[in-house]
C-alpha cells in the first residue's frame, strides 16, 4: 500500500475460491465505528464485465456493521475464483495494531 494520512481511503479486495458456480452471496463486515468506516462497495470480477467495478449499495451500512447482498442478474456468475467485491474502507491508521504470534507489535507503514 502507499503512504496513508488520517481521512485517506483504500480498496480492499475480497476474495473468492469456490469449487461450485454461485449466482449470489451475501457479505457482512463487523467494525469499531470509531476506527473504521466503509465509504462504497463495487462488484468484483467474478461477477463478469458488465458488473466488474459498478456500485453495490449496503443495505445496512451503521454503528459497525456493513451487509450488502451481491447477486448476478444473469444467472450463475461467469467465474468461481477471484474478486467477489471492492470494499472502500477509511482506517484511522493511529489505532491500527498487529501482534506477533509470541505477542510483540510490529513497525508497519501504510
Amino acid at each position: 500500500m502507499t503512504a496513508m494520512k488520517a481521512g485517506d481511503k483504500v480498496k480492499v479486495p475480497i476474495l473468492v475460491n469456490s469449487s461450485t458456480s454461485f449466482r449470489s452471496a451475501l457479505v457482512g463486515l463487523k467494525f469499531d465505528p470509531k476506527k473504521m468506516a466503509v465509504r462504497s462497495v463495487s462488484f468484483g470480477d467474478v461477477f463478469g464485465s458488465t458488473l466488474a467495478g459498478t456500485s453495490a449499495t449496503p443495505f445496512v451500512n451503521e454503528n459497525g456493521k456493513m451487509y450488502v447482498s451481491l447477486a448476478s442478474p444473469e444467472g450463475a456468475a461467469p467465474l468461481q475464483t477471484g474478486v467477489l467485491a471492492y470494499v472502500e474502507i477509511e482506517l484511522d491508521k493511529d489505532v491500527v495494531n498487529f501482534l506477533t504470534p509470541d505477542g510483540k507489535n510490529f513497525a508497519m507503514r501504510f
